[in-house]
């Protein structure tokens, strides 16, 4: 009787145990996840909740795909009137920014920070992604249906905003709605672009004791040069920036790409690009002042949304060209108001250190090596939308299409924290970032490019799993720090830790014996492990070719451009 009684506790002692494992897992895994997306995520309507309902601004692709034929036919019609009057650039202006303000207006804001029009809203829904209607889960974003894949839909919920607003206000609404979907427990959050700020600002008033996993995915927390260079008036048309971005898009459009091929015959001819680019930074010079007279500060410069998304260097002067240059006296409720949130941005670390105290996991996915919409001859690496710098807080970024001037040979990483962070390209040294333990980086990844078909969305839901928080080496074999997503076979694959670039032979620098075992893995004389697959295709085509052992023999050589 005594045997058994031991056998029992025991029995019940392993169990125990084991139920003591599992727990934190399985918390992890049925806690409630809110999506928080970003600018123009959430449909805003005219007349919100009445019969005369109507929609005036969504992410969807057919209203996006309508406002660029509208605004582009615009400009259009505009061109001509200008060639018409014979280069009257005013003429231009008359007949574009119109057209443009007709379709803004009612989603903009007077220059006190007030909506122009007070009937525009969005749609709550505190309801879990299980009870969605399937019109109402078209708002839903990949991170959604990732999260739903692995844990449920009945776990996973979209928090819907005006973007417009300022992130400490809409940070109070986040706050409302943790206590609606989870009031006694924690949730997972991804704060996605604009989304991030909005976060940024809940941890901020808040704290972090409601917030488990929070993931900042190719977030404007830090804003985004884009944004900056329209308040400091730093716009310029750059040809080769065009014809990079037409080369960006031409991986999903034929027109986009034919367009770029021109482009690039333009740009390749001196004389051609003087003449037809010349005259259009002529124009946009010409009517750049009433770019902001006539469009920008009626509807945009008190918009406290767009103000969040300026960068911290760019906050002081961009107020002093909108309001001061322009003899327009700041609202000082507005001022407070946007001076709020920017010291908030100033202060993110140790506003983030304290909510890690009270126990808040923390990670920043971003994605570098694209061309920024090309409004300015800047070439900075970034997602498109927001710079690299800006989204992993500081990591040190070469140029776009370019590399640290060493291609890793002699560049040292500048902060030595005893391992690498210096990305197999030698484009990104990730010592520099804020978090340079927990920030991960997807090159070739463009802002609305994460998905579970490409892959590029597993290292979020893995972050969203952990039980502790998650660092760049918790797992270095599956989730290093960098990755790469190839453009030509839409796959995601993580870049072997401490790598570089051309190195087959895993010596930890690039020779004539790398080239060598590309050429003959190039003639199918060796089968090339997936490692090699990945340092040795410098041109991401997707193999391995002659063309790539001579990029390594130009590597090893240190002349490679």
């Amino acid at each position: 009787m005594k045997a058994t009684k031991k056998i029992v506790c025991l029995t019940l002692a392993i169990v125990m145990a084991g139920l003591a494992f599992i727990m934190p897992v399985s918390a992890a895994q049925t806690m409630p996840f809110i999506m928080v997306n970003g600018i123009g995520s959430t449909p805003l309507y005219k007349n919100v909740g009445t019969a005369e309902e109507e929609l005036l601004f969504s992410a969807d692709d057919a209203f996006i795909e309508g406002l660029v034929t509208d605004v582009g036919g615009a400009f259009i019609s505009s061109l001509i009137q200008y060639g018409m009057a014979k280069k009257d650039y005013n003429k231009f202006a008359d007949t574009f920014y119109p057209a443009v303000n007709k379709y803004i207006a009612d989603l903009g804001y007077n220059i006190d920070g007030t909506p122009v029009n007070d009937t525009v809203g969005y749609k709550e829904n505190f309801k879990p992604m299980s009870e969605y209607t399937e019109e109402e889960k078209a708002i839903l974003s990949e991170f959604a249906y990732a999260y739903a894949d692995r844990y449920g839909e009945e776990y996973v919920y979209n928090f819907c905003y005006d973007w417009r607003e300022d992130p400490i206000t809409i940070a109070a609404e986040l706050a409302d709605f943790i206590d609606t979907v989870s009031p006694n427990g924690k949730v997972n959050v991804v704060g996605m672009s604009m989304g991030a700020n909005i976060v940024l600002a809940y941890i901020a008033t808040y704290g972090g004791s409601r917030l488990n996993n929070v993931v900042f995915a190719a977030p404007a927390w830090q804003g985004t040069s884009l944004f900056g260079n329209v308040v400091t008036n730093n716009l310029e048309i750059d040809i080769f920036a065009v014809e990079n971005y037409l080369v960006q898009l031409a991986n999903i459009s034929a027109v986009t790409h034919i367009t770029a091929f021109i482009i690039s015959y333009i740009a390749s001819e001196k004389h051609l690009s003087h003449e037809y680019f010349g005259d259009i930074n002529a124009i946009l010079q010409n009517i750049n002042p009433r770019l902001y007279t006539d469009t920008f500060i009626p509807y945009f410069a008190g918009m406290p949304g767009l103000w969040a998304l300026v960068p911290q260097e760019d906050y002081e002067a961009g107020k002093e060209f909108i309001f001061g240059s322009h003899e327009i006296a700041i609202d000082p409720a507005y001022e407070a108001k946007l001076d709020a949130y920017h010291e908030i941005q100033g202060n993110a670390k140790q506003y983030i250190d304290a909510a890690k105290k009270e126990g808040m996991n923390f990670s920043i996915v971003c994605g570098y090596n694209c061309q920024m919409i090309p409004l300015s001859t800047e070439y900075e690496s970034s997602d498109t939308i927001i710079d690299t710098v800006y989204m992993s807080g500081g990591a040190t970024c070469a140029k776009y299409l370019q590399a640290h001037d060493d291609w890793g040979k002699v560049y040292s990483q500048k902060i030595k924290d005893g391992h690498n962070h210096v990305s197999w390209d030698s484009k990104v040294d990730a010592s520099t970032c804020m978090y340079p333990e927990n920030t991960w980086f997807i090159k070739n990844l463009q802002h609305n490019g994460f998905s579970t078909e490409n892959g590029s969305l597993d290292l979020v839901v893995w972050l969203l799993g952990q039980t502790k928080q998650p660092t760049v080496t918790t797992d270095k074999v599956n989730y290093p720090q960098f990755f790469l997503y190839n453009t030509y076979k839409s796959t995601t694959k993580a870049m072997p830790y401490d790598s570089v670039l051309g190195d087959l032979d895993g010596s930890g620098s690039v020779n004539t014996i790398d080239a060598r075992l590309a050429l003959k893995i190039a003639a199918g004389q060796v089968k090339a492990t997936d490692a090699q697959m990945l340092l040795g295709d410098i041109d991401e085509d997707g193999s391995i070719a002659t063309t790539d052992a001579a990029d390594i023999l130009k590597i090893a050589a240190g002349i490679y451009a």
